[in-house]
């Protein structure tokens, strides 16, 4: 049994798409912090609806295969909801730039799956302490991509691959339900990537980001 000590963490929170690994994740944690309480929730906008009254936490996001392809961001959508959140990014390795963009963007742990029970406790303790903390695996990984990569940084690194994908159709002329034909996705989809990749790049329209990309390209 572990003690938690922190104004701010009232709770721990998890977010996960896959149930099965959900519930084992909130079993361990609820041996380990008795005295917390645990909510789960398949996704962000499901934890707003069952838990109305929750007002800050400590919020783990577990990251899985879809992690980065939702129609919305998920780090985003928990700064926004919950401004005072705690968060940890739990599972599989992300692209370095994502990886460096959440932590920018308020992310305070970052651990691998593959840790065991005790690192992520140490993880848990850290962040509700106000700290941060990545596991040896993923500091290692981010370190070796930046010594890789020194250079001007790009925005668009800052791009999931389909939001590049669809970026480079929209400077190509394709319009949204264009491109929602090109790639089979929705055109809710689409337009929803098209917002979040002006939101990235700090633009407002095509012909910006026509010459952003075409800026950077020449560098």
């Amino acid at each position: 049994m572990t003690e938690l000590s922190g104004a701010d963490a009232r709770a721990i929170i998890i977010v996960d798409t896959y149930p099965v690994s959900r519930q084992g994740l909130a079993a361990l944690l609820t041996a380990e912090f008795p005295q917390w309480s645990i909510a789960q929730a398949k996704t962000v906008n499901e934890l707003t609806g069952s838990e109305p009254g929750l007002s800050s936490g400590l919020f783990i996001l577990v990251i899985n295969s879809d992690f980065e392809e939702e129609e919305y961001n998920p780090v985003t959508e928990l700064r926004n909801t919950y401004p005072n959140a705690h968060i940890i990014l739990y599972g599989e390795e992300l692209r370095a730039e994502a990886a460096i963009d959440y932590l920018k963007n308020g992310v305070k742990g970052y651990i691998s799956k593959h840790k065991d029970l005790t690192e992520l406790v140490s993880c848990v303790l850290t962040v509700n302490a106000g700290g941060t903390y990545l596991s040896d695996d993923h500091l290692k990984s981010l370190f070796r991509y930046l010594i890789e990569n020194y250079k001007t940084s790009r925005k668009q690194d800052l791009l999931t691959p389909r939001q590049r994908e669809v970026a480079k159709l929209l400077v190509q002329g394709l319009t949204t339900s264009g491109i929602a034909e090109h790639t089979g996705l929705h055109i809710s989809t689409i337009s929803t990537f098209k917002a979040a990749i002006f939101a990235k790049l700090g633009i407002d329209n095509v012909v910006k980001l026509k010459q952003l990309l075409a800026d950077e390209d020449n560098v």
